[in-house]
């Protein structure tokens, strides 16, 4: 795969977060739908801000059961009252340079998408990561890289 960072040197649109999108569309993500397995942040006071209050709540993983559903909870604030930017790359879009379960799972309508993604992950253009996401478990998700023939770790 890419680089990543390479994806957001010199990235000069005015956001504050980029977010992977999660691909669910519950309420307790909305708008954002954050996948909180990767996401890149902008160093700047409004993202220390965000994240020291972030973790100041923590509280609302445990309620929640989700990270996701507490970050979305907190992100919707900042973006309100404090002005943060956030951008989510669409998981709907075939192009999307940051690919992960929801493509994955998702059936028909992305296995062209991840054949070529999966037979050629070094290809420009293609995608900077693939997070496994919308699995399980640890074991499962080993196992459907390992499927893929992207399982590089020695156990």
């Amino acid at each position: 795969f890419n680089n990543p960072l390479k994806f957001f040197e010199n990235r000069d649109d005015g956001f504050d977060l980029y977010f992977q999108d999660d691909g669910s569309q519950q309420p307790r993500y909305a708008p954002y739908s954050p996948n909180t397995g990767f996401y890149y942040v902008r160093a700047s006071e409004k993202t220390q801000y965000f994240f020291s209050q972030l973790v100041r709540q923590a509280d609302t993983i445990v309620q929640s059961g989700s990270h996701q559903s507490a970050l979305s909870a907190v992100l919707n604030e900042h973006v309100s009252y404090r002005g943060l930017r956030v951008k989510t790359f669409q998981a709907r879009d075939k192009n999307c340079p940051f690919p992960g379960g929801f493509h994955y799972h998702s059936g028909i309508s992305f296995k062209p998408y991840m054949k070529e993604l999966m037979s050629n992950p070094r290809r420009q253009n293609v995608a900077s990561i693939f997070h496994m996401s919308w699995t399980e478990n640890s074991v499962n998700k080993k196992i459907f890289l390992q499927q893929m023939g992207q399982w590089y770790v020695e156990d």
